[in-house]
């Protein structure tokens, strides 16, 4: 059978089903923590830990609405506008 390509809004959408699942089931954020750094490289150090809290804290504050990296993005593209004019008024060309 053909696998069809997997695009990253295949992956974000099988990850938010996920999440989903978990949540109808009962399986808590600990859960999925402790069950995603089996898969990691150090799977007992702290930075695995963190590493698959945010993930976990990403996703719901993303599928809860939150944009987080947009919001950040637009902040900085304003500032970055801003001291460019800022730039051009102080040194006109």
């Amino acid at each position: 059978m053909k696998r069809l390509l997997e695009t990253q809004q295949t992956r974000a959408r099988k990850e938010f089903n996920a999440l989903g699942r978990a949540e109808k089931n009962g399986i808590t954020d600990t859960e999925l923590v402790q069950e995603m750094t089996a898969d990691m490289a150090n799977p007992d150090s702290a930075a695995s830990i963190m590493e698959a809290a945010a993930a976990v804290m990403y996703m719901r504050g993303v599928k809860g609405g939150e944009t987080p990296i947009t919001d950040a993005t637009n902040r900085c593209l304003a500032r970055k506008r801003k001291e460019e004019k800022a730039d051009l008024v102080a040194n006109p060309a």
